[in-house]
């Protein structure tokens, strides 16, 4: 049998070229390579930063022209910039715990340019180097390193990634605030640690980079055995309610994100899909697939896997202990709130403005203690606010209405809220699905709560004539609207 040694076609590099599955990924992998520069050289004031740079055209209408991405990592000579041209696919990086380490990274950058230009050094004070890829070479499989760049050279250790001509299409894809939120998420581990700082500008001034802000109370911080492949650092975080935005971020190898946990079949189930939990797994001995996007299905991942189902009941337990909890507490301030503004209604009722129509309350009745004293019903001067008024006088509930949260029997599945005389509370259905809306938003949780109090406290005169309860309900309504809005 004789054997024969691959050759590599310059087509392949086209191909190369579009493994990345979005614009903002691509310039993930050159963050990535600075990340690593920073990491090489071992310097405790690693910094990373990302500009954009803009033309204006005859209607001052902006237009990205160029990104730029800084660091001070370990540089490059020319003879380095030869090697890595010469070596696409097979880094010294797939050595290194690195994160970019797949070696093809730098071929990302015709998802968003004509040409790419990097200026590097690894010595201070000796002019950069330049290497040029241009999205035409590639069907060739061209490059060009210059000694001396005219428009491109520095002379601090480190490198500058210049992407220029930036594709019309790609430019509205790439703003300041869109990357800045994307790279935040991306390197949380790394920005979290310290380990560099990071910067984006878009023609104004440098704004840090922060690393992705976990919501909600923090339930678990703890690390899984995986036997001899290491191990592997499960962070969650638990929400009072479900966020659509909720999610569970997969980090590999040198801290960097490599998918949604949720996006491998294992986990595409609770309670990793449950919306009220969100935070990140990590497995530095993950290996990655050609794309980064996903993870090898080896004996590693297989151990990985067995040891986060192995934590899935602690998990779902944990979740719904303390969303109930904090629930609860939210809605005690809530009802709280709530009792404020019927508070505020009866007395906007008592400043005469809706003075024809009479209240009528379920509950203990007492008459208005005035700052004069007590007057019985009809006295004709009441203060409020500094305002003397003279009218008929409203009775108004001694304390806030009892209102709880109960999950509702059977007969009572379909019920927003109803009456329980034995306690003589306003029991609300918690499981409702308006009631799940509402509770998001404070205003929407009031409101909502403040419109059961008013069918509840119109029941006793209404509850044998429905259509007259929903007529006095529309009514009470609307007269309470200034105070809602």
């Amino acid at each position: 049998m004789a054997k024969l040694r691959l050759q590599t076609g310059p087509g392949v590099f086209e191909v190369l070229a579009n493994v990345c599955r979005s614009y903002q990924e691509a310039v993930k992998q050159f963050v990535e390579n600075s990340a690593d520069a920073i990491q090489q050289v071992g310097s405790d004031e690693g910094r990373v930063s990302v500009h954009l740079q803009y033309d204006l055209d005859r209607e001052q209408n902006r237009h990205l022209r160029t990104i730029t991405i800084t660091d001070n990592g370990v540089g490059m000579d020319k003879e380095k910039m030869r090697w890595v041209l010469q070596h696409i696919g097979d880094s010294e990086k797939m050595q290194l715990a690195l994160r970019g380490e797949k070696g093809i990274g730098i071929l990302a950058f015709p998802l968003i340019a004509q040409e790419l230009h990097i200026a590097s050094t690894d010595t201070d004070g000796v002019p950069s180097s330049c290497l040029v890829l241009k999205r035409s070479w590639l069907k060739t499989g061209e490059a060009a390193v210059m000694e001396h760049c005219v428009r491109h050279t520095h002379s601090r250790r480190g490198a500058v990634v210049y992407m220029e001509g930036v594709l019309p299409e790609v430019a509205d894809k790439l703003t300041k605030e869109r990357l800045k939120e994307y790279l935040g998420r991306e390197f949380t581990n790394d920005l979290r640690q310290g380990l560099y700082a990071m910067s984006i500008s878009d023609d104004s001034e440098f704004e840090p980079v922060p690393p992705k802000r976990y919501r909600g109370i923090k339930a678990m911080s703890t690390s899984l055995s995986l036997g001899r492949f290491g191990s592997a650092s499960v962070e969650l975080h638990v929400l009072p309610w479900d966020m659509a935005d909720a999610t569970v971020s997969l980090y590999g190898r040198g801290g960097m994100r490599i998918c949604l946990l949720t996006d491998l079949d294992d986990f595409e189930a609770l309670p990793w899909t449950d919306k009220r939990i969100e935070g990140y797994v990590r497995c530095d001995s993950l290996k990655r697939t050609a794309d980064k996007t996903a993870v090898v299905q080896d004996q590693v991942y297989q151990s990985f896997a067995s040891a986060l189902r192995r934590l899935e009941p602690e998990i779902v337990e944990m979740v719904d202990r303390i969303s109930s909890s904090s629930l609860e507490r939210r809605f005690e301030i809530m009802l709280s709130k709530t009792g404020r503004l019927i508070d505020k209604f009866l007395r906007y009722r008592d400043r005469g403005m809706l003075a024809d129509l009479p209240y009528r309350s379920r509950g203990k009745r007492l008459e208005r203690k005035l700052a004069s004293g007590t007057a019985a019903e009809g006295t004709p001067s009441a203060e409020v606010k500094g305002e003397k008024y003279s009218g008929p006088r409203y009775l108004v509930d001694e304390r806030i209405p009892q209102i709880r949260l109960f999950s509702p029997p059977q007969r009572r599945a379909e019920l927003r809220s109803w009456y329980d005389p034995d306690s003589g509370c306003i029991c609300i259905n918690r499981e409702h699905s308006e009631f799940l809306l509402s509770q998001r938003d404070d205003a929407r949780c009031i409101r909502y709560l403040f419109s059961i109090w008013v069918k509840e406290s119109l029941l006793p005169d209404y509850g044998a004539d429905a259509e007259k309860l929903a007529d006095e309900m529309i009514g009470r309504l609307a007269e309470a609207e200034p105070l809602l809005g």
